[in-house]
């Protein structure tokens, strides 16, 4: 499958953004994390990540957010 290099383009410049975002936004205090802020930030990235899939799917069809869904869970693209 061929992706187009606005694709590529776009999704290193989201993956940089959330970077910064939860380097130099979200933690620019220290302190210790709790249980309760650790889930909701697992949430959230899970979140996002279901969030990429869905515009995969949108975007793709089925097969390529399958593909994407698979190779998270350690099922790589063949």
């Amino acid at each position: 499958m061929s992706v187009p290099a606005w694709a590529w383009v776009t999704f290193a410049a989201f993956v940089l953004a959330m970077l910064a975002l939860d380097l130099f936004v979200l933690h620019r205090r220290a302190h210790e994390v709790s249980l309760k802020e650790a889930g909701i930030w697992s949430a959230v990235w899970v979140a996002a990540g279901l969030g990429f899939a869905g515009l995969l799917w949108a975007w793709r069809g089925g097969d390529a957010a399958q593909d994407y869904r698979a190779a998270q869970h350690g099922g790589g693209i063949s």
